[in-house]
């Protein structure tokens, strides 16, 4: 694994929240790197209403803090937002600059190794005097909400001056490498894996599942993501109208909007429990409880490019899964149940209701083969390969100050 450097991460939202895979990998670098995530900036007219609303400033202070050893959370103050005023704008700009220097002054972390995870991020490549930058694509982003073509071309854009930037671009599906490679050749394919070791604990642990998911009626029906329009909520509300004596659990944050009617008619099921958000830690004990595991996103550009984090989970437990018709999931096509169309889709999870556990050694297996681990290494390799075209060696990891 990669060694003694400084890696910073701009990211697209907060640090507290879902853990996504850019948690993961960042928790596994800083065990034996000094790593820092930028929290995002605010944009002036919601900083003002937050303000407004909150009555407070939102100053968070310190504005970096320590959330586990080697790994610093930078707030990024709202009183610095981005402004469409070219005044303001600067001012602003300047501000979250030079907090964000002295922040890596304080750190020892003297020309890093960035990350950006945003096409809109490309104003900030050089900021922190880096040796290295890093584009991280997990989704196709021009296929996020109902965007016009002409917002779609804005969009890419604005994305192709970020993959030209970048010294080395990784994408977490074959869809967005085939489409990104063409823009950048040092485009590379790193999908996401799976925190074996947690959900292994959870699986071997005697004691009782959690009392809201342990109370329900099985089979259990489940799913484990964030739960909004990208699903195929109609379908949801299918299988559970279809076979009213499966508890559907739905374990995650909901975020209704655009599929509000859709989920107030989940809501209005009695088979049907949201069950909400819950810690990163508690999540393998979730998964545990069901009998068959759910990929059921809505068929569309957006759930081509994915790469579901949810899937390595299931795998991990073992677990029957049943998965839309998307191009992640088929090389796994002999551990999970995959569905064509919506009737399919029921038709599989009877078939893996009937499953009789063969499969279970196997899916664990390939869960071991991808750990969060194991992607370290495979990003260690291709940033010190990076660093070797750019700078004839790949030990440059003066970038923090030796102890």
């Amino acid at each position: 694994m990669l060694e003694r450097h400084g890696l910073v991460y701009f990211g697209p939202e907060p640090w507290d929240g879902l853990w996504r895979n850019r948690h993961q990998l960042l928790s596994v670098f800083a065990r034996a790197n000094k790593v820092l995530y930028v929290e995002p900036r605010a944009s002036l007219r919601p900083a003002i209403q937050a303000v407004w609303r909150e009555r407070s400033l939102g100053l968070k202070w310190p504005l970096c803090e320590a959330v586990q050893n080697n790994l610093f959370v930078f707030h990024t103050p709202r009183l610095a937002p981005v402004s469409g005023n070219r005044l303001v704008a600067a001012l602003t700009r300047s501000v979250r600059h030079r907090l964000l220097r002295g922040t890596l002054r304080q750190l020892g972390m003297d020309k890093p190794i960035v990350w950006f995870s945003r096409p809109n991020m490309a104003d900030l490549v050089g900021v922190c005097q880096e040796r290295l930058s890093i584009y991280h694509v997990v989704d196709e982003y021009t296929a996020y909400g109902n965007k016009t073509d002409a917002e779609k071309q804005r969009i890419h854009a604005i994305e192709r001056r970020m993959l030209a930037l970048a010294d080395v671009v990784i994408v977490v599906s074959p869809p967005l490498l085939t489409a990104k490679q063409q823009y950048n050749p040092n485009t590379y394919l790193v999908p996401n894996a799976v925190n074996y070791e947690a959900f292994s604990h959870a699986m071997s642990d005697a004691g009782p599942l959690p009392s809201d998911v342990g109370r329900l009626p099985r089979p259990i029906i489940g799913y484990s993501g964030l739960v909004c329009s990208r699903l195929d909520l109609e379908l949801l509300v299918d299988i559970a109208q279809e076979y009213p004596q499966w508890s559907l659990a739905l374990v995650g944050v909901v975020r209704d909007q655009k599929c509000r009617e859709t989920m107030d008619r989940l809501r209005s099921l009695a088979n049907v429990y949201l069950l909400g958000y819950k810690a990163v830690d508690l999540v393998p004990y979730y998964v545990k409880a069901f009998d068959v595991c759910l990929i059921p996103y809505r068929a569309g550009e957006e759930a081509v490019h994915i790469n579901p984090l949810k899937l390595y989970d299931y795998l991990a437990c073992g677990k029957p899964i049943v998965s839309v018709d998307i191009p992640s999931v088929r090389p796994f096509a002999e551990v999970v149940h995959i569905a064509k169309d919506k009737t399919t889709f029921v038709r599989r999870i009877e078939d893996a209701l009937r499953e009789d556990g063969r499969l279970t050694s196997r899916r664990l297996s390939i869960a071991k083969q991808n750990t969060w681990e194991a992607r370290v290494e495979q990003l260690s390799t291709l940033i010190q390969e990076a660093l070797w075209a750019k700078y004839g060696t790949g030990d440059l990891n003066n970038s923090q100050e030796r102890e």
